[in-house]
């Protein structure tokens, strides 16, 4: 079955990027949650002192589940603004996202798993926007009290309204320091190379970096029940090249409830 599910995420991926437009969270081969119904959400808007580099925006609200013991799906709707003046808001993508757990915890070297998803555009005439499908692997790994995730994903468009008819080419890395359960210190980077083969020199390329930290609390120590955790991710991302906003807060606020 796994295989059946990675071959479909292949083909899907095959047929049909991002425009370079970065989603500012790591996928982890670890977060199957089977008997979990887990609600999220993401927002991560952008800082620049370049007027028609400010103000962008992106969220997202996400609803999944674990439907066996190594596939983890959801649906996530998408919300964006782009930079500049005078930009609206808009109800962007619906979204189905995957993640195949192809390892063991802890049995390799490395954790691994295949990361689909498919973006239908819910947007059109001026503001009209590709459907998109990205793929790739997503990496976990224990080296003493650090867990490292590393993804690496391809995008491609699909529809009338592509602005890109290659692979685009992604990366994400957490280096998170295990301290303590309800707060912990990370580091992460995000870049996009663009499409695969006609890269644009590095200093036009999307690169940022920053401290994140991370932490979950169980709701019983919250008082709001006795299953089920609260999980939260807050941090402020530098842009490292010219063509990366100058910084970007990057947040999500995630709520597991056993069923």
């Amino acid at each position: 079955m796994r295989r059946i599910a990675l071959a479909v995420g292949v083909a899907l991926a095959l047929l049909a990027p991002r425009a370079g437009k970065a989603d500012y969270y790591l996928r982890s081969p670890y977060e199957i949650d089977l008997g979990e119904l887990e609600m999220e959400l993401n927002g991560a808007p952008a800082f620049d002192r370049r007027p028609d580099s400010n103000g962008a925006q992106s969220y997202t609200l996400e609803i999944g589940t674990g439907l066996t013991s190594w596939w983890h799906s959801e649906i996530e709707l998408a919300f964006d603004r782009d930079p500049g003046g005078g930009q609206p808001m808009l109800v962007d993508q619906v979204v189905t996202e995957n993640m195949i757990q192809l390892t063991e915890p802890g049995q390799e070297f490395a954790d691994f798993g295949f990361y689909f998803e498919y973006g239908q555009s819910l947007t059109s005439g001026r503001h009209a926007g590709s459907n998109q499908v990205t793929f790739g692997p997503a990496i976990g790994m224990e080296i003493g009290r650090t867990t490292q995730l590393v993804n690496l994903f391809l995008t491609r468009e699909l529809g009338p309204n592509q602005t890109s008819h290659g692979l685009d080419f992604s990366y994400a890395w957490q280096n998170r320091w295990n301290l303590w359960t309800p707060l912990s210190p990370a580091i992460e980077v995000y870049g996009d190379s663009g499409t695969v083969g006609r890269s644009p020199r590095f200093s036009q390329q999307q690169l940022l970096v920053g401290p994140v930290a991370v932490g979950a609390l169980g709701l019983h120590d919250l008082g709001l029940g006795k299953a089920g955790k609260v999980k939260y991710e807050l941090g402020w991302l530098f842009g490292a090249t010219q063509a990366s906003a100058q910084g970007t807060l990057r947040w999500r606020l995630e709520l597991e409830i056993p069923f």
